[in-house]
């Protein structure tokens, strides 16, 4: 086992406290004074893959209105 670069007891800790026991937590905080957990860096914005776009939601639409004619002209046969 390696020996960390820096000894863990004289790294800052992130503090949050856990709602069922009141204890902090021991991770190591970031330079916002929290850990990656509890308020750390943000993984930015949701990835969208364009499903609900408005362009999408016609298509779909007009999918839909030619599947129920094809219906229609079937059951009329």
């Amino acid at each position: 086992m390696r020996k960390p670069l820096v000894p863990f007891e004289n790294v800052k800790k992130c503090g949050a406290k856990s709602k069922r026991t009141g204890k902090p937590c021991r991770q190591p905080a970031m330079a916002n004074g929290r850990c990656r957990f509890h308020g750390g860096k943000s993984k930015g914005r949701p990835i969208t893959t364009g499903q609900w776009t408005r362009e999408a939601i016609s298509q779909r639409r007009e999918i839909t209105t030619l599947i129920r004619k094809m219906k229609e002209l079937n059951e009329a046969l």
